[in-house]
């Protein structure tokens, strides 16, 4: 059998009626969200869709809201209800963002961010019932976890999970009671010849170990030991989001078998983009294809637009760290340093801020000519580029996937000569770099931000036999 289906996560629809003031004169908030234009891309996605001469089916993972706001999630329901009537096969379960543990907004007449109300989680959890667990054959414990034949012979089961703590400051984990559950249903799937994928929300593994440093407690409690025990019931693909990052990763249990965590950026973020599967169970083949989203009159691309938003704070940090370092003390999410320490050391801060944007590359591979094989007439093309620019990169690899520097580009032998002289330093000094990246050495939290070495983040064909 060959089965197509699309796959959107973190959609964070924004209503605006949440909008006092006229929407269209408000600026676009430096946030990983496109929260002014949610709305326009999840109704594009469902275009695209609904086009598909293919397939109709869709699985939304979560984050169907920005912060769970009244309007959105009317909008949102009602949304979901047309696609429904025009023929579209939605499952959709909701998550974090819906029904927020963090203070929500709205907009004022005069633009300003006001504290707002969002609906309680035993309110919007009914409210999606009908699109995706009244079409199930099964649930588990609150009716967040379901199975249900999505396309005739293929199974998907949408995982709810406990947190490790009350206070949700921990990671999510799946409970043992819940791993028998699936058991039993892909024990019963495999008598009927029947196909199981699973998804939730949150990523079951970290997509680089960066993010497992950065978002820590943002994946699951033992998900990788849970992780190969799906890939040894027989799921091989494995469906979340959260992170807003665009990944591909593959894990492989101690009995070979594999299962592949698809991990799809927001709708609305940067990168925007969704995906469409089509899975060959004859064959054994998956075919993993990404669709850019796309929207018209930006005067540039979606993903340039969503990635000012979102990086445009972050690439000014090094500017005003020599220039503004009022500005640099005031950088919401740039920096994790307390703003009265920046403002009681301006002279440092500007001194560090001229050193940054001081380095160059051919300054990094002089300093690292030990560590890599590279001569002045390599890197000649690269030398007076700004080091900085090349940092800044970095945090766009890991949101959007499929890291360009090769082992055998000069930036790859720069960066990593650096970080290979930085690590014999902190060796003479006696300092375990793993203790504070959460057992990673440097060069492992560094090398996939410059290079993808695994499974292509968009587009990949796997086999899944």
């Amino acid at each position: 059998m060959i089965y197509s289906f699309y796959h959107i996560t973190d959609v964070h629809y924004f209503s605006k009626k949440n909008f006092a003031c006229d929407w269209r004169t408000f600026p676009q908030p430096s946030t990983q969200i496109c929260i002014l234009k949610s709305e326009e891309t999840f109704k594009k996605a469902l275009e695209i869709i609904e086009n598909d001469d293919e397939t109709d089916t869709v699985i939304i993972t979560g984050d169907l809201t920005n912060h769970g706001e009244e309007y959105s999630h009317t909008e949102m329901q009602a949304l979901l209800r047309e696609f429904t009537e025009k023929g579209g096969n939605p499952y959709v379960f909701t998550d974090t963002h819906d029904y927020p543990h963090f203070d929500i907004y709205s907009i004022d007449e005069k633009g300003e961010k006001i504290p707002a109300e969002h609906l309680p989680k035993e309110e919007v959890i009914p409210m999606y019932y009908p699109f995706g667990r009244d079409k199930a054959f099964d649930t588990f414990d609150d009716g967040t976890t379901y199975i249900a034949e999505i396309l005739p012979g293929l199974y998907y089961i949408a995982l709810g999970y406990e947190f490790t703590s009350e206070d949700r400051l921990h990671s999510p984990a799946f409970s043992d009671e819940l791993m028998e559950w699936v058991k039993s249903h892909t024990e019963r799937a495999k008598e009927k010849g029947a196909t199981v994928i699973c998804g939730t929300h949150w990523p079951i593994v970290a997509p680089s170990p960066a993010y497992d440093v950065i978002g820590k407690g943002n994946t699951f409690a033992e998900g990788e030991r849970r992780a190969k025990e799906l890939a040894n019931m027989g799921v091989r693909l494995f469906f979340s989001g959260h992170t807003h990052i665009q990944c591909m990763k593959e894990i492989v249990s101690e009995k070979g078998n594999k299962l592949y965590s698809v991990q799809t950026s927001s709708l609305s973020g940067f990168p925007p983009k969704m995906r469409k599967i089509t899975l060959d169970t004859d064959k054994g083949t998956v075919s993993i294809r990404t669709i850019d989203m796309e929207l018209p009159d930006l005067g540039m691309t979606f993903t340039e637009y969503a990635r000012k938003g979102f990086l445009g704070i972050i690439e000014s940090i090094p500017y005003n760290m020599e220039h503004d370092v009022e500005a640099f003390a005031n950088t919401e999410g740039g920096i994790s340093l307390p703003k009265e320490l920046i403002l009681s050391h301006p002279r440092t801060v500007m001194y560090l801020g001229r050193k940054l944007n001081g380095l160059t590359y051919g300054k990094a591979a002089k300093f690292s000519k030990k560590y890599h094989d590279l001569k002045e007439s390599d890197y000649e093309g690269v030398k007076d580029r700004k080091l900085v620019t090349l940092l800044l990169e970095l945090v766009a690899n890991l949101y959007r996937g499929n890291a360009p520097y090769s082992p055998d580009t000069a930036e790859y032998k720069i960066m990593m000569g650096c970080i290979r002289k930085i690590e014999r330093l902190l060796s003479v000094l006696h300092i375990d770099a793993k203790k504070f990246l959460s057992g990673y050495t440097l060069s492992e939290f560094v090398e996939p931000l410059l290079y993808n070495s695994g499974p292509d983040d968009d587009n990949v064909d796997l086999s899944v036999k």
